[in-house]
């Protein structure tokens, strides 16, 4: 092989070996030695799979040969040079490894190249990897020195920019801040696609910033801020950062605050913004400020500094959580009055509906929510744990404020419903009762079941009760029935609350007490057929509101099984047995009553005697017996309601319907034929001295005459005798009972006492005066015609006998005596009696002329004498047998009257004895009819 051959493929060597990487100078590091183990931006040479050591070890070969070519000569050792950089970064990056030879090497190989080779067109790269190799070896002068022969031989070289970036490096780490500032604006002056500008203006920042010029520092730093953190017009998120753009953004950030915290902090930041303008990543530049202040424990003024921003820019999507941290800046520095504060004006400033929502839902900023969520909570705990211990008025206002912010502004919250709970004891234990209740009921009923959901129902219920006092009129009327109803809810939402049976009848209660019997039945059902059953104690009150409200609502065979089961719950010396059984009994008897007016007669009855069987102590029993015996009475069920009424006066003998019951079983016994039976109640009637007059009066005529039908005239005639004695007025009714007892003597042959009633009768007529009637003169009048007949008798009995004067004397004491009855009776002027005293007289003066004819004649007379005795008789009787035809005539005469009765009939049969010629013939006779007064 030939030495050019042998150099040609050395070359080629070198050549393929360029594929290890050249480091270029990164954005990030801040040093030269901190540049150095960085990637950067490099222009690769085509590559190779070449090994760096076999790489170096065939460069130096070559450079050991004598070549006639400088140029490649050149190059090569550039390329060693290079490679024993890059193998002296390796190791340097290797903590085991061992370097500093082959940069020594390199410094070498690149001052020797610049100095045998000056025109090599590539000795600006050199000069750049000559600056790197002396930064390797920790001598920034030298290599500041050689980047500053670099950027002026070369001010086009594409290592320019990278180069003045190393020479600000090296420049600020000397505290040479003013040639550092130049260098960086260097690299910042040709724009933002050098690799370097975030960087140079990073840095620049930084220089003007030790320089004390901290209006410029900022404004560099905001320009860097500005490329790194805006895209598109919208600030980046932080996690979309790099590492180093995070460090370079944090830096600047942080001298920013610093420039203005020795100013005049958010103020001086307020007026700086003012005239740049804001950018869209402001808030961070106050987060900074404030952040400063934490770290110096300048609490008041971090929360100035954080709540500048939000006041600057209160619709800004950051300014909320700025207002976060002006609120735990507060917090750190132990402000509490101020925390609070601070919270309030959160809340106020972030509600929902503020204009920070106007165009934003949740979703676009959770954060806020949740903060706005723990402020409000935050706030309305301290208000509350505030007024349980101080007790005023507006620290319970406070928190019920609060605490209804957040159920308005989180109505969806898992805790809602413990949110809304709380909320009602805020209210409860300020006083607020009504407002209490209606948050109690919410939490209770409208929400899906929770911890707090019973407790929140029996709370609504106290709370009620506490508001009601307060109320009057139609206001407590309403109130009280909504306190109602909602116990009634808490009862069957909350059937396992050991409060609930009782709350539930207490409810039923207060229904029944508002006479709304038909909720009453429905909610009474509803205890009564709780599973498990309520205590007996809630039973018994159940189903006795129950059954009144049956009984109320006229539903009355339920209303007495109810009560027959409230029966079941009481014991025996209970005290409401007595009313049950009452209650029982009404019941019953309001079927019965139905029934009858139903027109089922038969049904009504079986219901009034069901009374005794089931309610046999109660006061309606015995009207329902009486009952039940009107209905049979009235149905002529005659039998059946003579045993009903017989039962009914042996139970109640006292009873004030007993004399009804009597007149009613007289009634029954009289249609049944038991006139004796009969009589006797009506006895009972006219002995009671509380009937009234008429009824005693009537009852004891009426058993009289039952007693006279019955064959029984012993009573009869006593119970007349009595009437007599204790009813002589009317004066009619009382002549009658005297003609009864009269007639009843002569029946049984008592002349003595039917005498004795004759003159009673008399004496009653006269002694009446004006009272007198027809009916008494007719009795009067017939009695004492009647009275007639023992002196008539007399005088047909007396025997004219000689001596004549003698018996003649008697015979005419006793036909005065009867002819002056005869008179008294025809003084009545009654009719009937008239023409029988008219006929009597005419026959005792008839009677007395024939006496007189057919009187004894003295012995002693001769034919003669007793002839002339004849004739003197004669003469003595015609006068009496003329009077007799003139008082018969006078009887025959009142037919012209329309007289005619048996009198006058017989006065004419005797006038035709008497007078033939003018009476002997044959009369038309017709029938007559007495006239009776």
């Amino acid at each position: 092989m030939t030495r050019g051959a042998s150099q040609l493929r050395m070359l080629i060597a070198l050549t393929l070996s360029s594929a290890i990487a050249v480091p270029a100078f990164s954005a990030e590091p801040r040093t030269i030695r901190d540049l150095d183990r960085k990637e950067v931006k490099v222009k690769p040479d085509p590559p190779s799979d070449v090994k760096a050591q076999q790489a170096i070890e065939q460069y130096r070969r070559f450079l050991e040969m004598e070549s006639q070519n400088e140029r490649l000569k050149a190059e090569a050792m550039r390329r060693l040079g290079d490679l024993q950089v890059e193998v002296d970064e390796g190791e340097r990056a290797d903590e085991n490894a061992f370097g500093g030879l082959g940069v020594d090497e390199a410094v070498q190989l690149y001052e020797g190249l610049l100095k045998g080779y000056p025109n090599y067109e590539r000795n600006d790269n050199v000069m750049y990897q000559l600056a790197r190799a002396y930064g390797a070896k920790s001598q920034p002068e030298k290599a500041l020195a050689v980047l500053d022969q670099l950027v002026t031989t070369y001010p086009r070289s594409e290592w320019f920019i990278e180069s003045q970036f190393r020479r600000g490096e090296i420049l600020f780490s000397m505290g040479r801040y003013r040639d550092a500032e130049n260098a960086y604006i260097a690299v910042t002056t040709p724009g933002a696609d050098t690799g370097f500008f975030e960087q140079g203006l990073y840095k620049l920042g930084w220089s003007l910033f030790k320089q004390s010029r901290g209006d410029e520092s900022v404004s560099a730093f905001l320009r860097m801020l500005d490329r790194v953190l805006v895209q598109d017009g919208r600030v980046r998120e932080r996690d979309s950062l790099s590492r180093p753009e995070r460090e370079l953004t944090d830096d600047a950030l942080r001298a920013i605050a610093i420039t203005y915290s020795d100013l005049d902090g958010p103020e001086s930041l307020d007026a700086a913004l003012a005239e740049r303008g804001d950018p869209p990543y402001a808030h961070q530049l106050y987060e900074a400020l404030g952040n400063l202040y934490i770290e110096k424990e300048r609490y008041q003024d971090a929360a100035l500094a954080y709540e500048a921003f939000a006041k600057r820019r209160p619709d800004d999507r950051f300014a909320p959580s700025l207002q976060v941290r002006t609120i735990e800046a507060y917090a750190k520095g132990g402000f509490a009055s101020l925390v609070i504060e601070g919270k309030q004006a959160f809340v106020e400033r972030y509600a929902f509906g503020s204009a920070f929502w106007r165009e934003r839902s949740v979703s676009d900023a959770p954060e806020v929510a949740a903060q706005l969520k723990s402020n409000q909570k935050d706030l309305a705990e301290y208000f509350y744990a505030l007024a349980q211990k101080d007790k005023k008025p507006e620290n319970y206002a406070a928190a019920a404020r609060w605490y209804r912010a957040m159920l308005d502004s989180f109505p969806q919250d898992a805790e809602v419903a413990s949110t809304r709970f709380t909320l009602g004891e805020v209210l409860f234990e300020s006083g607020r009762f009504a407002e209490a209740a209606r948050e109690y009921e919410t939490t209770a009923y409208d929400y899906p079941p929770h911890a707090k959901s019973a407790a929140a129902g029996y709370a609504a219920l106290v709370a009620y009760q506490k508001h009601e006092p307060s109320l009057q009129g139609e206001s407590k009327a309403l109130w009280h029935r909504q306190g109602i109803e909602s116990a009634l809810m808490f009862a069957t939402s909350f059937p396992e609350h050991p409060e609930s049976a009782r709350v539930q009848t207490k409810a039923d209660e207060d229904l029944f007490a508002l006479n709304d019997f038909d909720r009453v039945i429905e909610v009474s059902t509803l205890i009564l057929e709780r599973t498990p059953p309520v205590d007996r104690k809630f039973q018994r009150t159940a189903t006795t509101l129950l059954a009144h409200s049956l009984f109320d609502r006229g539903r009355f065979a339920e209303a007495e099984s109810a009560y027959v089961r409230v029966q079941g719950f009481l014991p025996a010396n209970d005290p409401d047995r007595a009313g049950i059984e009452e209650r029982i009994a009404a019941s019953i008897y309001k079927q019965a009553e139905a029934k009858r007016t139903a027109g089922d007669a038969t049904g009504a009855v079986d219901d009034f005697l069901r009374v005794a069987a089931l309610a046999p102590n109660s006061k309606a029993r015995s009207n329902a017996e009486y009952d039940a015996a009107s209905i049979l009475l009235q149905n002529k069920q005659w039998d059946r309601a003579a045993q009903v009424l017989e039962a009914f006066r042996k139970t109640y003998p006292n009873h004030e319907l007993v004399p009804d019951a009597t007149r009613s079983l007289a009634v029954a016994y009289l249609e049944l034929g038991r006139g004796t039976q009969a009589a006797a109640e009506l006895e009972r009637v006219a002995a009671r001295a509380e009937e009234s007059v008429e009824v005693r009066r009537a009852a004891l005529w009426q058993a009289a005459e039952l007693y006279e039908n019955s064959a029984s005239p012993t009573n009869a005639g006593r119970l007349y005798a009595s009437y007599v004695k204790q009813f002589p007025s009317p004066l009619d009714p009382a002549m009658d009972a005297r003609q009864k007892l009269a007639d009843m003597a002569k029946a049984q042959n008592d002349l003595k006492t039917r005498s004795q009633w004759l003159d009673e009768i008399i004496r009653a007529d006269k002694s009446a005066g004006a009272a007198r009637t027809d009916r008494s003169k007719y009795l009067a009048a017939k009695a004492t015609i009647e009275t007639a007949d023992q002196p008539a008798a007399i005088f047909q009995a007396v025997k004219l006998t000689a001596p004549l004067n003698k018996s003649l004397k008697l015979k005419r004491n006793a036909m005065e005596k009867t002819l002056a009855i005869y008179g008294q009776a025809l003084d009545y002027g009654v009719a009937e009696v008239t023409t029988q005293a008219t006929f009597g007289m005419a026959e005792l003066y008839r009677q007395l002329g024939a006496d007189l004819m057919a009187s004894e004649r003295p012995k002693e007379l001769d034919a003669d004498a007793r002839e002339q005795y004849d004739v003197l008789l004669e003469e003595q009787a015609f006068p009496f047998e003329e009077k007799a035809i003139e008082l018969h005539e006078t009887n025959a005469q009142r037919t012209g009257d329309g007289v005619y009765d048996q009198w006058v009939q017989r006065s004419f049969d005797v006038l035709a004895k008497l007078v033939p010629a003018r009476y002997a013939r044959t009369e038309i006779s017709e029938d007559y009819v007495s006239t009776l007064p």
